[in-house]
């Protein structure tokens, strides 16, 4: 019978190294999620932004946009998109850093229902993952939207500025009541 106890109690400690095992594989990727910052990059003209990965809910090819007489430049018009009017900008014109001719443009759809806000881009969005180390100080860049940033990236020569759209997007589009 004791020999019976000791092939029990190697089982039970080989299944729980096993799971000691994957425990610790586990905190090791959680681990390095922390230590990494992951956001969706994109670019409109030569604007180089990051949003949260969740900021974001649709890319598609442009729709027909309808013009919006006596809008600020940047904002480019409204579209339709599944029964609800949505503004669009484009941030490249916006911010005066328009391409002269980008290839393909496409329309990302940023917030969900009445909060949504579509921005014209001239790449698909990326997964992009910068380290601590690639933080560069807001102070120390000349970005014409840095102002409305939470943080900037460098990678290689670029510089990725990580927005924060919300924010954005009320100061630019918040309405005045208008006194009668």
């Amino acid at each position: 019978m004791p020999r019976m106890d000791t092939a029990k109690a190697d089982y039970i400690n080989a299944l729980k190294a096993q799971i000691d095992a994957e425990i610790a594989a586990r905190l090791l990727v959680e681990a390095d999620a922390a230590r990494q910052i992951h956001r969706r990059g994109f670019r409109a003209g030569d604007l180089r932004l990051l949003v949260k990965m969740d900021a974001t809910s649709e890319v598609a090819e442009m729709p027909q946009v309808f013009r919006l007489p006596g809008a600020p430049p940047g904002i480019v018009g409204l579209v339709n998109r599944y029964g609800r009017v949505m503004p669009v900008m484009d941030l490249s014109i916006f911010f005066g850093k328009k391409l002269e001719h980008p290839a393909k443009t496409w329309l990302l759809t940023c917030g969900l229902g009445d909060e949504a806000v579509g921005i014209i881009i001239d790449s698909l969005p990326e997964r992009k993952k910068f380290s601590l180390q690639d933080e560069v100080s807001l102070v120390g860049i000349s970005h014409p939207i840095s102002s409305h940033a939470k943080a900037a990236y460098r990678e290689g020569q670029d510089v990725w500025v990580d927005i924060d759209f919300e924010v954005f997007f009320s100061s630019v589009l918040q309405s005045e009541p208008s006194s009668v």
